[in-house]
């Protein structure tokens, strides 16, 4: 048995994965910091938001996923490239992820651990976690942070702008502690 045209591209339609990144976003806030280089470690983030699939909380607590809307990139690795390409803007330090590619050692690492990274039911993405610096030399710091973003609709394409204006706002806060 054949199946009609209109049919077999409707199936095919059905079957198709959506990517998404993050739009670009920028900040006026430029600092001068001690370091002159520093290097992102790679971030630690919870287990629901390690794959490319987006969790949603819903109004019992648990997490949805649609495993046809996919990030473009696997969520640390967004997350460590966005970190650097913001705090190479806002800051006079050159910042790269790791492996360290420049000779020498970092005069900084910037290590981040996330403990939320989830759009909660009651439409704000949390993000919150404690960043670290590791100068070579001196003494170094933990801070935690606590970053909400507004989430306007359930559509991907604002949920992954929601993720990456709370990684700006991460950026400028390490940057101002830099």
């Amino acid at each position: 048995m054949r199946l009609p045209l209109a049919l077999c591209l409707l199936i095919a339609a059905c079957g198709q994965t959506q990517y998404f990144t993050p739009p670009p976003v920028t900040t006026d806030l430029r600092v001068n910091v001690r370091a002159n280089t520093a290097m992102i470690n790679e971030p630690s983030i919870p287990e629901y938001a390690i794959n490319q699939e987006i969790p949603i909380q819903q109004a019992d607590g648990s997490l949805v996923t649609d495993t046809d809307r996919l990030w473009a990139d696997l969520p640390d690795r967004a997350l460590s490239a966005s970190l650097m390409r913001h705090l190479n803007v806002i800051t006079d330090a050159q910042v790269a992820v790791e492996p360290w590619p420049l000779s020498g050692f970092p005069d900084t690492e910037i290590s981040v651990f996330v403990e939320d990274m989830i759009v909660q039911a009651n439409g704000t993405l949390l993000f919150t976690g404690t960043f670290a610096l590791g100068p070579e030399t001196g003494r170094g710091r933990i801070d935690p942070f606590s970053i909400t973003v507004p989430v306007v609709d359930q559509s991907y394409p604002t949920i992954i702008a929601a993720h990456e204006a709370a990684w700006l706002r991460l950026a400028e806060e390490i940057a101002q502690a830099l």
